[in-house]
């Protein structure tokens, strides 16, 4: 959260390390104009000094940002082991990772931190993955929940089954499914 006030010492030091800091960039216009707002105490111009996101992802939106793209990890390697016959007879575009709602899914933005900065998604670099609708998460969220019957059921490769069962899922979201397990 960005302060709404500042001590005397803490603007002074802060003053300090902007004049630092533009000894070493091109932003020289910037920096003045953030040390002037802290010398001045311009409360209502905080903003310019604190830009960094004032809101926190929380961490289970972290973690589920995670844990859905492992299970597109998992769903891409298991269609890789499919028979051209046995792809053909599957709708996998349903399958398809879709990327987050940009304007109102944090996801979006810790999906693309991870993938752009990390590197921890290189399948994804330079894909285009604003799915413009809020509707995607739900349909990841319920594909996760048949992933972590899955797992905790120990099956960690994903059968043309299961590829189907996720299908299902897609398709029939108001559906009560029956969870599948393939031995």
């Amino acid at each position: 959260m960005i302060p709404e006030t500042l001590t005397v010492v803490e603007r002074q030091i802060l003053a300090n390390q902007f004049r630092i800091l533009s000894k070493f960039g091109n932003d020289l216009p910037d920096f003045e104009t953030k040390i002037a707002i802290l010398e001045n105490g311009y409360t209502e111009r905080y903003y310019e000094v604190f830009d960094v996101d004032p809101e926190e992802i929380p961490i289970e939106i972290c973690e589920e940002t995670t844990q859905i793209l492992y299970m597109f990890r998992r769903i891409t390697t298991a269609i890789g082991t499919l028979s051209e016959i046995e792809k053909s007879a599957l709708d996998l575009d349903k399958l398809k990772f879709e990327g987050f709602d940009a304007r109102r899914d944090p996801h979006y933005h810790y999906m693309n931190f991870m993938i752009d900065s990390m590197n921890l998604w290189p399948e994804y670099d330079g894909v285009y993955l604003n799915s413009d609708t809020t509707t995607s998460l739900l349909k990841y969220q319920r594909m996760l929940e048949y992933q972590t019957f899955l797992i905790d059921n120990d099956e960690y490769d994903m059968k043309k089954e299961n590829l189907e069962h996720l299908i299902d899922i897609v398709v029939n979201p108001r559906k009560k499914s029956a969870i599948k397990l393939v031995i």
